[in-house]
């Protein structure tokens, strides 16, 4: 009975912890199939080829119902025959609701019944005889063999973000889905992007890419780089849902803010990077860095509105960190700064590629200081701040001061050229210090190995370590201590004089306390006396990274960093 009392008391204060300290909130995706034109037939009079194909759609809705593979084919000869209606906002509604219907029937059924390969091509039967319909890829960073899955866009709503970035035009926005690990590519497990098909036939068709015969071939665009294509002798514009990507990921993606918090974090326990795109050489990266009590997906609204932004991926590419959050802190900024430097020595081993030391990091919280450290020099200040006597004078393994010795003792990574802090409490919160910090500074979790080596490190080193250290290596929530003296010496840490900082602040409440804030963390706080811009934003401290004035700062600064990078 305590047992239960004790697990529901820890999730009434887990729960609290995360709306009050982050503003984190589940995220909500209503995602729905694809609406059909129904039987069209009587929607075209005179009888003429809309009937026909009218009544040929309507016998395709009918096979498949049957699970007959040949509505396949049914499907195709009404796309083909209505491709020329294909217009987007042009022409009979009607008409080019039954191509867009027919096309859209045509992708699911084809993968369903195997006949159509989104690397390859579409088998059809046409008048008894078997044909090949090639399929092509324009404009994107993937490769052929990467599209595995073909899912069509319908309807969908979320809170995970504002804005639906969508516009009608030719073909079909579609969610690309590409399965299985890749080693090497720093690619998240289940990667998702975002396609536009059409069917082309005739004039439309490149002859260089498509077989001997054909007369058609499907044409897949990426939406985030293309924008026309050509009809009727002209271009107009394709069909995209480039925000459809981001709420299929998120419908099915648990949470991971609070199992990162209290739990092991990610799969292996450990901190990770990734891309969600293959790396690009010659483009800027942008890395992500979430706050306490957070997970990657916080981003969502940022990630959105920075998709849409015309040029955008011409000149950046984004990376994520995602790590434990209630994790000790300095490891946490310590395998950021190892990850980062495998990434470019991965991507770039002869150090050809520029860009890759113009990173730019942007950082919510705790994730603004994650991304100090990798941008300034500790010397011996940090170890002087917890420790009275020299690293290697302390009795411990090897393995052990070389723990120590990552997290302690660094130099500003060369690979990051500007940094951007949201809400980041440079010196501290005082909701740290109340009755929520020390709870959930009790819930933060340290692997048990790790656990037991900094307790046999105190053991076998009495009166070393400061009282800070003393329990054990201060959690993200320790840290928030205003009068941590190991904050204060980061605080006060050298940063590479050839860094750009900058600082957006939430600034919505006012109180006796505490003064302007943004619910958790002061103004003065928030405030890095060498940051080359502040802005501030009338918003809560888990809103502040998605406020619509927060993005626009983020672009401008992002255009101001290409602009430098230029000259």
């Amino acid at each position: 009975m305590f047992q239960n009392i004790r697990s529901l008391f820890v999730l009434a204060i887990a729960v609290i912890l995360v709306t009050c300290a982050s503003g984190c909130f589940r995220t909500r995706v209503d995602w729905k199939e694809p609406s059909y034109v129904p039987s069209p037939i009587g929607l075209f009079r005179p009888i003429n080829q809309l009937q026909n194909s009218a009544q040929l759609y309507t016998t395709a809705l009918q096979q498949e119902e049957l699970q007959l593979d040949s509505c396949v084919d049914l499907y195709f000869e009404v796309a083909m025959a209505t491709c020329h209606d294909d217009g987007g906002t042009q022409g009979d509604s009607n008409q080019c609701c039954l191509h867009k219907s027919a096309l859209t029937k045509l992708v699911v059924t084809g993968q369903r019944f195997g006949r159509l390969d989104p690397r390859q091509g579409l088998r059809v039967c046409r008048n008894g005889i078997e044909e090949w319909v090639p399929i092509t890829h324009s404009g994107f960073v993937w490769h052929p063999s990467d599209f595995h899955s073909l899912v069509p866009v319908g309807d969908y709503s979320t809170n995970a973000f504002r804005n639906h970035h969508r516009q009608p035009g030719l073909g079909v926005p579609l969610v690309v889905v590409l399965g299985g690990k890749r080693k090497a590519t720093l690619l998240p497990d289940r990667c998702i992007f975002a396609a536009t098909i059409r069917l082309a036939r005739d004039h439309q068709v490149s002859h260089a890419a498509s077989t001997i015969g054909s007369e058609c071939q499907l044409q897949l665009f990426d939406p985030l780089r293309i924008d026309t294509a050509p009809h009727h002798g002209v271009h107009q514009r394709i069909a995209k849902d480039i925000s459809a990507t981001l709420a299929y990921r998120l419908r099915n993606e648990k949470s991971k803010f609070l199992e990162n918090f209290i739990g092991s974090g990610s799969s292996d326990g450990e901190s990770r990077l990734y891309l969600v795109e293959p790396y690009q050489p010659g483009k800027i990266p942008i890395v992500f860095v979430h706050g306490l009590l957070s997970d990657p997906y916080t981003w969502a609204e940022m990630v959105n509105e920075l998709r849409a932004t015309p040029g955008f991926f011409k000149h950046f590419q984004l990376w994520f960190f995602e790590y434990p959050t209630g994790r000790a802190f300095l490891s946490t900024a310590a395998q950021l700064r190892q990850k980062l430097a495998a990434a470019r020595k991965a991507f770039d081993p002869y150090g050809q590629d520029s860009q890759l030391c113009n990173m730019v990091l942007v950082g919510h919280s705790m994730g603004g200081l994650v991304s100090k450290l990798q941008i300034t020099s500790s010397g011996n200040r940090l170890w002087r701040s917890v420790a009275n006597r020299p690293l290697h004078q302390l009795n411990a393994s090897r393995e052990n001061r070389q723990k120590l010795a990552d997290a302690f003792y660094f130099e500003p990574s060369p690979c990051i050229s500007r940094v951007i802090y949201i809400g980041t409490p440079h010196r501290g919160s005082a909701l740290a210090t109340r009755l929520i910090g020390r709870i959930g500074s009790s819930l933060a979790s340290t692997p048990d190995e790790n656990e037991n080596e900094y307790r046999n490190i105190l053991r076998n080193n009495p009166g070393v370590f400061s009282s800070e250290m003393n329990r054990r290596l201060p959690s993200s929530i320790d840290l928030l201590e205003p009068k941590s003296p190991l904050l204060n010496t980061i605080a006060q840490l050298p940063v590479n004089p050839n860094v750009r900082m900058h600082s957006i602040i939430g600034d919505q409440f006012l109180t006796y306390s505490l003064g302007r804030s943004d619910g958790v963390v002061p103004l003065e706080s928030a405030h890095e006396s060498r940051a080359v811009t502040e802005r501030f934003v009338n918003a809560t401290h888990g809103k502040t990274k998605s406020h619509p004035d927060s993005i626009h700062e983020v672009l401008c600064i992002l255009q101001r960093h290409l602009a430098k990078v230029r000259q």
